[in-house]
């Protein structure tokens, strides 16, 4: 079969984003070239607001057009999105053809005839590393070339993933390799299938200014503290750094920046309009090639730790697993230029850690304790990249290692139980197998003894493993009328518009209630609360469905219990309301 497209997935919409402008980029190049017009696509939830994506031209325009363009095909939309031949989306849009839903046969033919490039491959946990697995055997059963990529991959998941996509070319799962094959940890490593023998090569010519030394330096002080030392840091000059676990975290961090400190936050409390700018702020200033401010502070989530071509001058990070760890170190002195004296060195904070084995409740609700205790166990005062990368990851999921680290037998005993709940409730709605016995096809697999998966919202859900919660449009509400929260009178903005002033509620104050379905008490309480602007959008396309949270000109409003608050600088803030007492 002659591959006649590309598909590119990435683990969240802000390292979405930021591959679909690369991708452009090299089509440009081969539309001009060739004076063709190849199609794309930006498979993630906020596509439209990507300027990127929205200012291209759309191909029924396009009529005598020697100079060649990249172009957006307005039949490839919906659920034949797919088809479309080039696409760059979160993984999500590949992990779905594992699930049993309607139209899943246009997923698998959008997919059959593509190059599939997965990046990130270690930020995908168990629960949609089964789902991946499975995906890929199917994608082994069309005979279509995979690239998976990952500069902190455990040896396990790597060989899970090769043995899954045999199997779905071939049936089986028996790999022609040398005797140590699975126990490779090469760094770097490429591994080829090639039918089903593997070559593995890691004998790469690594130029020396590559290697560098990470000095580590556990930092054990209070938010306060963080912030003073990140600000001492860049005294002369520079970009400090801090990637936290917690939303709340980063928020607090960031009221702490002095005035006259330039501070940029990112995490996924903020409007999507509002995200998507500050992403864009954040390339413009610390990407490649950026105009860099002469001191900056930097605070985020983990959205900084995956595909951003970004680079800090010093790093603080909270605990979290060591491939993690190594992700955010990734965005540390990444780049060749100039730097203050004082930060010539590479330095990171490991924040988080109150002793050995106490990592914070919100840094232990993120990950499993286990991982966090050998992250810690196994962390040195250096780390040598490129050479310390794989033996450092490989320790932490190697289970083989665990008898000469002190107390881990309980938050070991959690970590196996919770992988194997986390396991089997992946399994609930996936398909079956390529190669079954009797199934050599999809036909038949929707109704095969399990109910299926018809809603979209829940579709996306099935295949991550995320805490149920509610999407609303947030608007602000005053004597003079209703505003989106940039202050433009909803009467005056197209329906379109205001469907896009979306924010994700945060999953404790959806679930604070102690009903049987919180969520749905949570939903009937903003529909009452919503009634007048209900009855005015109850015919109109974008908004007849939407739910909506109103605040009042104080940007401010209750909800199951809690007091919350919208700005633009820091996000969506919530307390419960006792704490204002």
């Amino acid at each position: 079969m002659i591959q006649t497209g590309l598909y590119m997935g990435l683990p969240t919409q802000a390292t979405t984003n930021a591959m679909f402008s690369r991708v452009k980029h090299w089509l440009d190049s081969m539309a001009k070239e060739q004076a063709a017009h190849p199609d794309i696509k930006l498979l993630q939830g906020k596509a439209k607001f990507n300027k990127s994506y929205t200012n291209l031209p759309y191909a029924e325009n396009i009529y005598d057009d020697t100079d060649g363009d990249v172009v957006i095909n307005s039949w490839f939309a919906g659920k034949k999105s797919s088809l479309s031949h080039f696409a760059v989306g979160t993984i999500d849009n590949l992990l779905l053809t594992a699930l049993k839903q309607k139209h899943l046969f246009l997923r698998h033919l959008g997919f059959s005839d593509k190059v599939v490039i997965i990046d990130e491959l270690h930020a995908y946990d168990s629960y949609m590393s089964s789902y991946l697995e499975k995906a890929i055997k199917w994608l082994g059963a069309y005979h279509v070339p995979v690239i998976a990529l990952s500069a902190t991959l455990p040896k396990e998941k790597r060989n899970d993933l090769l043995k899954a996509y045999l199997k779905g070319k071939y049936g089986s799962s028996k790999i022609k390799a040398s005797d140590n094959w699975e126990h490779n940890e090469g760094y770097p490593l490429l591994s080829i299938l090639d039918g089903n023998k593997l070559e593995q090569v890691s004998n790469f010519s690594i130029v020396n200014d590559e290697n560098k030394t990470i000095n580590v330096v556990r930092f054990n002080g209070n938010e306060e503290e963080i912030i003073n030392k990140a600000v001492a840091e860049i005294e002369d000059g520079g970009i400090a750094g801090v990637v936290v676990n917690i939303v709340k975290r980063a928020q607090d961090l960031a009221r702490l920046v002095p005035a006259n400190i330039e501070v940029l936050l990112l995490h996924s409390a903020y409007l999507a309009p509002e995200r998507e700018k500050i992403e864009e702020r954040l390339q413009a200033n610390i990407g490649k090639d950026a105009t860099r401010p002469k001191k900056m502070i930097v605070i985020g989530t983990q959205v900084l730790e995956q595909s951003l071509d970004i680079d800090f001058d010093v790093l603080f990070t909270d605990i979290a697993p060591m491939d993690l760890i190594i992700q955010r170190i990734g965005r540390l002195h990444r780049h060749k230029i100039s730097r203050p004296i004082h930060l010539a060195k590479p330095t990171v904070y490991i924040t988080g850690i109150n002793s050995y084995g106490d990592y914070d409740e919100g840094n232990e609700f993120i990950y499993e304790k286990y991982l966090l205790m050998k992250t810690d166990h196994f962390l040195t005062d250096k780390i040598n990249i490129p050479k310390d990368v794989s033996p450092l990851v490989q320790q932490v999921y190697d289970p083989n290692v665990d008898k000469d680290i002190k107390d881990i037998s309980d938050s070991k005993a959690k970590f196996e139980k919770d992988l194997k709940k986390s396991k089997k409730k992946a399994r609930v709605f996936q398909i079956g197998n390529p190669n079954k016995k009797g199934k050599n096809n999809l036909f038949g697999w929707l109704s095969d003894g399990q109910i299926n998966v018809n809603d979209d919202n829940h579709a996306a859900a099935c295949v991550r493993d995320i805490k149920e919660t509610i999407e609303v449009i947030l608007l602000r509400t005053t004597s003079e009328g209703t505003f989106l929260m940039d202050g433009r009178n909803i009467e005056e903005v197209s329906s379109e518009e205001i469907a896009g002033q979306t924010i994700r509620l945060p999953f404790a104050i959806v679930n604070s209630s102690k009903s049987k379905d919180p969520i749905d008490k949570t939903i009937r309480e903003l529909e009452t609360n919503m009634q007048s602007l209900h009855n005015k959008w109850k015919e109109d396309i974008w908004l007849r469905s939407a739910l909506v949270l109103e605040l009042n000109e104080n940007n401010l409003t209750t909800l199951n219990g809690f007091n919350l608050k919208y700005s633009s600088k820091l996000g969506l803030m919530y307390e419960k309301e006792e704490e204002d007492e």
